[in-house]
């Protein structure tokens, strides 16, 4: 039986990973990094059906701020995929990364802390706190390794996401003022926030300005249309491993900030807003399907496939259904699991050859049969074809979506014609990549050997596991999303 002293060891581990790796010799710096990565994915494991721990430490008691933590299904999930992805990111990078390999690993490991200090955290100055923080090593991590127009990319990211972290700061400021004014106490916790202010509502016009501020925030890491502009360029700049994680772990930030805080705090403002929100989510949808098809450049073409992938997340968030919210949750992960893949596959045939654009390949399927094998699955995956794990996100998100209350039916229609863009766009990537004509001689390229059957087998293995048998998942993300709606008025389901 796990005790509240294993989310500080989650918390840890990382963090001490960081300060470690810059110290050690440049030959083991990659052995040592990937061994406390690994290490790290066991001691999370170990946490598995032993979430809903708690752990409370004074920060500065004067301001009523603490070292607040909590763990449910939903942060224990997605400190899972990140210690799952932070692996494969280090596999791949092994040979890959040669310059300032010892700032690379610790910066990963730095990036990887400050994500599970964020999942973890009750207390909503702490959240504030590393929610900044991931900033930094992504920041570097594009920066420093990333492609030509890396500062560019860097400082659109930065601005883009720093600007709505103010706006959250504004709305976390105003919640910890007017809960003072009205008991006299400073606190930061979020459930004590809760609880005090649905008992306590402030005007409804102040609720919604304040809970605007985190949706924006929230909004903008996600990203939802419009504030998608700055992710295209990240991806495209950022190493391979830059793109999975920002894919596959910081992306889901936003949609777990908004189910985590946003809604369960202010949930009358939530359905207020419901209806907008949604349409903006089906807009990114389409818009996203749309550009995603008329891109020449493979990992642009998967940067806008998030954004369409990522509005049906947001759909189902704003649908207020539990159904909607399981299908949303379960395609954050399987999100994280298809894409990162595809990132990784796309930076495999990259390495060789030195080019992203579509037309410079073709016919891969006969030079590289394994490769193509592999990245086929994964694009099924992508569009959700029965039998894999994408079908059942996205069928659960249609499905709640279809059942809710507070979004119309007609926008969920429009946005089932986002399965269909997806199926376009996808398949005409693979026809031309695996079965298009050759644009030039593809004979020396190799397929993939033993290192590269590491990196992908866990997760083809995890997309048929997931999509043939949901249950093991879904069981404890449905546990949490029965917990928060039934902690809102009115049984909001």
């Amino acid at each position: 039986m796990l005790t509240s002293n294993y989310l500080l060891l989650l918390l840890l581990i990382p963090f001490v990973s960081a300060l470690l790796i810059p110290v050690l010799g440049t030959r083991v710096v990659n052995a040592v990094s990937m061994a406390i990565a690994g290490l790290y994915f066991l001691v999370v494991l170990m946490g598995w059906n032993s979430w809903n721990l708690s752990f409370s430490a004074d920060w500065y008691e004067p301001l009523g701020l603490k070292y607040s933590l909590y763990l449910d299904s939903y942060s224990y999930l997605l400190i899972l995929l990140s210690s799952f992805l932070t692996i494969l990111c280090l596999l791949y990078s092994w040979k890959v990364v040669e310059a300032k390999q010892k700032a690379y690993h610790s910066l990963f490991h730095l990036l990887q802390a400050t994500v599970v200090a964020c999942l973890l955290s009750e207390d909503l100055v702490f959240f504030y706190v590393f929610w900044e923080a991931m900033l930094i090593p992504m920041y570097f991590i594009i920066g420093v390794w990333g492609g030509p127009r890396r500062l560019y990319a860097t400082m659109k990211f930065f601005l883009f996401t720093f600007s709505g972290s103010i706006l959250m700061l504004i709305g976390l400021i105003c919640l910890y003022v007017f809960f003072y004014q009205q008991t006299g106490v400073w606190t930061a916790s979020f459930e004590v926030l809760r609880e005090h202010f649905q008992s306590h509502p402030l005007p409804f016009y102040i609720e919604q300005l304040i809970f605007m501020s985190f949706v924006v925030s929230f909004a903008i890491k996600v990203p939802l249309f419009p504030f998608h502009t700055w992710l295209p360029d990240a991806h495209v700049e950022a190493p391979t491993a830059g793109s999975v994680i920002l894919a596959g772990v910081l992306l889901k930030m936003g949609t777990y900030g908004l189910m985590r805080f946003a809604i369960p705090m202010f949930p009358a403002a939530a359905a207020s807003f419901a209806t907008p929100l949604s349409v903006l989510s089906v807009v990114g949808i389409i818009l996203g399907a749309v550009v995603a098809w008329r891109q020449s450049d493979i990992k642009k073409l998967i940067a806008y496939s998030s954004v369409s992938h990522l509005g049906f997340v947001t759909l189902g968030i704003f649908a207020l259904t539990e159904t909607s919210w399981n299908g949303a949750f379960l395609q954050m992960i399987n999100h994280g699991i298809t894409t990162g893949a595809l990132f990784l596959l796309i930076g495999f045939i990259y390495d060789q050859k030195h080019s992203r654009d579509i037309e410079r390949f073709g016919g891969l399927a006969k030079q590289l049969p394994r490769f193509s094998l592999i990245f086929i699955i994964m694009s099924l995956s992508s569009v959700g074809l029965p039998g894999t794990n994408g079908f059942i996100g996205e069928f659960m998100i249609l499905l709640g979506s279809f059942q809710s209350e507070v979004v119309s039916k007609l926008w969920v229609v429009l946005a089932s014609t986002g399965v269909i863009l997806s199926a376009i766009y996808t398949l005409h990537l693979v026809q031309k990549l695996c079965f298009g004509k050759p644009a030039e001689d593809n004979s020396f390229m190799k397929d993939i050997g033993w290192k590269e059957y590491l990196l992908y087998t866990p997760l083809v293995v995890l997309v048929f596991v997931i999509g043939l048998y949901p249950k093991w998942i879904i069981a404890p993300i449905h546990e949490t999303t029965s917990a928060i709606f039934n902690l809102m008025p009115n049984g909001m389901r």
